[in-house]
Order: C-alpha cells, then sequence, then structure tokens
C-alpha cells in the first residue's frame, strides 16, 4: 500500500512516489518557472584528464547530491512564499522595463561571501588561507579557489578552477583598475545580463557586485580580491540558482577579462579546452531551451 501524505493548507494527498517524481523533475525543470538554468545535464565520457581516463560530468557523489535537493523542495515548495517581484537594476537594457512585474527569482546569496580562511586539497596535504569561496561543481560557478589536482575537483561534478588574474608589475591598485572596467560593462553584451547589475562593495582589497538576468532576474554574484598571501587578483563568479547557467559565467568574466588584457593583464580565457564539460553542459542547454529575447540579442552582436 502507498503511504500518503496530506498537506494541511491545500488538502492534497501526494504519493511517495509521486513525491519522488516531482522532486527530481524539480532539480532540473522546476514546474514553477521549467527555467533555462534548471535543464538536464548529459552525461559526457570524453576523457578530460592528462591521463585520458573518462570522467562523467556530474560525479556519483553530486548526483546523489541532487536527488537530495530534490527532496528537499518538495518540502520548501510546499510552504515557501511566492517568488518576490523586483524591478532591474538601474542599469538594464530597456527591454527589461516588459519583465518589471514579473515575479523574480533571485536565489539567497551564500553566507560565506568574501574572503576567508578555506581549506582545500593540494597534491599531498590539506591547505587553509584567506581566500574566496569555492564552488560546488555544478556547471555555472567558476572560482580562483579548489583542489588542485582535476580529479580531486571532478568528484564534485565539473571543472570550475580558474587561475588567478594577474595585473601588469607596475599596476599598484589593482582592484581599482578592476573596478573601472566593471563599472563601464554593458549589460546585455553576448545576450546575457539584460537585468543590469551593481556594486554592493568596494574596498581597496574586495569588490562584491550583482548581476540580474532579463527575465526570471536571477541574481549572480561576482568578487574580487586582494590578499598578501595570494598572487594576482582572486575571481569567483556564481549562479545562485539552477543547474546549468548557459555559458553566462564564463562570458560575463571573458568579457571583463578581455577588458583588462587589453591593459597588460595576464588572464587565461575560459573556452571550451580548458572547461570542456562546462561548455558542452552550457551549449546542449541553449539548443534544447527556446528563448526569442536571447536569439534576437545573440543575432544583433
Amino acid at each position: 500500500m502507498t503511504r500518503k501524505f496530506h498537506s494541511n493548507s491545500a488538502n492534497r494527498v501526494i504519493t511517495i512516489a509521486t513525491m519522488v517524481w516531482i522532486g527530481f523533475v524539480t532539480v532540473f525543470h522546476p514546474a514553477s518557472s521549467l527555467s533555462s538554468r534548471h535543464t538536464p545535464i548529459k552525461r559526457s565520457t570524453t576523457p578530460t584528464s592528462p591521463s585520458g581516463d573518462s570522467s562523467d560530468i556530474l560525479s556519483r557523489r553530486s548526483l546523489l547530491a541532487i536527488a537530495g535537493a530534490g527532496a528537499t523542495a518538495i518540502a520548501t515548495t510546499i510552504v515557501a512564499a511566492p517568488p518576490q517581484e523586483a524591478s532591474a537594476f538601474a542599469n538594464a537594457i530597456p527591454e527589461a522595463k516588459k519583465y518589471v512585474d514579473k515575479a523574480k527569482r533571485k536565489g539567497d546569496p551564500p553566507k560565506d561571501l568574501g574572503v576567508l580562511p578555506r581549506t582545500t586539497e593540494d597534491v599531498d596535504a590539506s591547505v587553509t588561507s584567506p581566500r574566496l569561496r569555492t564552488c560546488s561543481g555544478n556547471p555555472n560557478c567558476f572560482s580562483t579557489t579548489g583542489d588542485t589536482l582535476l580529479e580531486d575537483r571532478q568528484q564534485y561534478g565539473v571543472d570550475f578552477l580558474i587561475a588567478p588574474w594577474l595585473p601588469p608589475f607596475e599596476e599598484t591598485r589593482p582592484l581599482q583598475t578592476v573596478a573601472a572596467v566593471v563599472a563601464a560593462y554593458e549589460p546585455g553584451q553576448g545576450a546575457i545580463d539584460g537585468g543590469g547589475f551593481a556594486v554592493l562593495k568596494e574596498t581597496d582589497s574586495y569588490l562584491y557586485y550583482q548581476f540580474e538576468a532579463l527575465k526570471k532576474g536571477y541574481i549572480d554574484d561576482l568578487e574580487f580580491a586582494t590578499n598578501k598571501s595570494t598572487k594576482g587578483v582572486m575571481v569567483r563568479s556564481a549562479s545562485r540558482v539552477g543547474v546549468t547557467d548557459f555559458g553566462v559565467n564564463a562570458s560575463r568574466l571573458n568579457y571583463i577579462a578581455a577588458k583588462l588584457r587589453s591593459k597588460g593583464w595576464t588572464i587565461a580565457e575560459i573556452t571550451p579546452e580548458s572547461h570542456r564539460d562546462y561548455w558542452i553542459t552550457a551549449n546542449e542547454a541553449r539548443e534544447a531551451t527556446f528563448d526569442e529575447d536571447r536569439r534576437r540579442m545573440e543575432k544583433m552582436e
């Protein structure tokens, strides 16, 4: 006999089997929005490591975590308040006015943003030092903080590690240069960040920005930081919700990095060669989802 659960608020009866199915779908295709940021990830068996070993885009540990998150999402959906309505940032593109009354799904920022003691695995031992937050392994985040070995990072999902951004030798206040470049960022470039952006915190050693998606109002967190114990500028760009980001975080970082490279900075581009599984997931998600506004903006590029 199938056990049943009753919702006092809605007087609904949901079987365990139905809840498990909804929990799985909620992670990949949430019924509330069917957002492109929840597109299923296909498994990849192409070699990604120098040894030529095959690896999956998501490890078994990551898949179990996603399944658990789906079950949690069921309870959250039943009791959660409706999505907040909010306007885009002041520098949003004109089309943002069409969606000003739409419910926004900004998500909650991690509680441990900023430079804090972070522990990662080196080749032979653990290392703890002041750094930015790492990534969970979902293909929607990049960070200069992560385990040294690729095989260790891939235990949690796709590779997300990027090298610190190196300013020219004569640069004495690198974050001031970064802040000037980001201030000139063009919302809508690459058909992303149509909702604009804003700087939330700016000091001599730390920059924190929020970027907003055009329609659903998804917020991505972007951080830059310097520290005496770390060479160059630490970077982290990440989505708050969803599994894949359609390539948004990579496109944003590549755009800013290109502007800094023109000023003599040394920054590696995020490419299908450097982060293969991330781009496979992003491109497949883009092909599988039709977004009229995004595709129109891409044609204007």
